[in-house]
């Protein structure tokens, strides 16, 4: 592994912050805005639940709609082409910009922490087992961003894709509601969006909800298949 390369990037990703801090500002935007919408049309009674899933569905964002940055390196800029000339393998790339991206997301991560100890429903617990929650998600959405860079022939697609996919990944799972509200038959269906058993986990964690330890293995599982998608599937060097 190319922990040189892996860590350049983490410290690019920090660095940049101080330009371009309006899109990392525009990440909370969704998710503030459906936590503030679902804590006034509940009277607060939801607002646990948002609070919880909004922190979640920023993860799930940011690996999603990283489709776009990484078809731009790829088509716009040909970086992607320049690093598979090196001995930068595709696991190290992956990792890199995973790692790169997350920096960005790091104050809005705080930010809901912040807001759970406000609420009190925050515990060393609850905390560890967010951020353990958080990192799978993140490896599952980004390897699916990863393996459809690699799919799409014309960069132009990829924000739209990006926007289509991250809308999915957040409306459709029970992100800022109960899971209970939905009907089993449509939670197995959503079981294929990574977003769904980790969201269920949480709010289990949190006790906000009946806890569905099964869906720990369903989600490792699932985001084990969908790395080895963008490892195996995704075309990298010729040879």
């Amino acid at each position: 592994m190319n922990l040189n390369y892996i860590v350049g990037h983490v410290v690019i990703g920090a660095r940049s912050i101080k330009v371009n801090w309006p899109y990392m500002v525009s990440n909370l935007a969704f998710p503030l805005s459906l936590l503030f919408v679902v804590g006034i049309l509940s009277q607060g009674k939801l607002l646990p639940f948002a609070l919880v899933g909004g922190l979640l569905s920023i993860i799930a964002m940011n690996g999603i709609t990283a489709v776009s940055y990484l078809g731009s390196l790829k088509f716009d800029y040909i970086y992607q082409d320049l690093i598979m000339t090196t001995k930068t393998s595709k696991i190290d790339y992956m990792f890199a910009h995973l790692l790169g991206e997350l920096v960005w997301i790091i104050p809005s991560v705080v930010l809901y922490f912040v807001l759970d100890i406000i609420f009190s429903i925050l515990t060393p617990y609850t905390f560890l087992m967010t951020l353990f929650l958080g990192a799978l998600v993140s490896v599952a959405t980004y390897s699916i961003s990863f393996w459809f860079s690699g799919v799409v022939k014309n960069n132009r697609y990829t924000p739209a894709i990006g926007t289509v996919l991250g809308l999915l990944m957040i409306t459709l799972p029970p992100t800022f509601y109960p899971y209970t509200y939905l009907p089993k038959s449509a939670l197995y269906i959503l079981t294929f969006i990574p977003t769904t058993p980790a969201v269920i986990l949480a709010q289990g964690v949190f006790g906000i909800a009946p806890m569905q330890w099964y869906m720990l293995p369903v989600l490792i599982i699932e985001t084990l298949a969908y790395f080895l998608i963008a490892k195996y599937l995704t075309k990298w060097r010729e040879d």
